[in-house]
């Protein structure tokens, strides 16, 4: 009965949940975790490289032209400025929103005809 319904079998899997699978099919769990131990290694040694940093810069240098990058660089400034106008925005309206209320709080406004 361990099925999405909630009941709980003799599998340990959670209510609702579906029991974890091997990193690949056919693959022991154990040599799954061995293998994704491996590639978290070579991942690690090839991003600390600063070889291969070094020759992508080098390969974007060749690809696109200095105006370009200047143009993205530019735009990507633009968006964090408009960003920062809007939550300088909502700063404003809920700084003045806290002070109207606090200025309404003892006063009463009494209509004369």
């Amino acid at each position: 009965m361990n099925v999405a319904n909630g009941g709980s079998g003799a599998s340990g899997t959670r209510p609702g949940r579906r029991p974890s699978s091997p990193a690949s099919p056919g693959m022991p769990e154990s040599q799954g975790d061995l293998r994704i131990a491996e590639l978290e290694e070579r991942l690690a040694r090839l991003e600390g490289d600063a070889g291969l940093r070094e020759r992508s810069r080098l390969m974007m240098d060749r690809v696109v032209p200095p105006e370009a990058s200047r143009h993205f660089r530019n735009a990507g400034r633009e968006q964090l400025l408009g960003i920062r106008s809007i939550v300088d925005f909502w700063i404003r309206r809920i700084d003045d929103m806290e002070g109207r209320s606090r200025s309404d709080a003892g006063r009463e406004t009494i209509e004369i005809d």
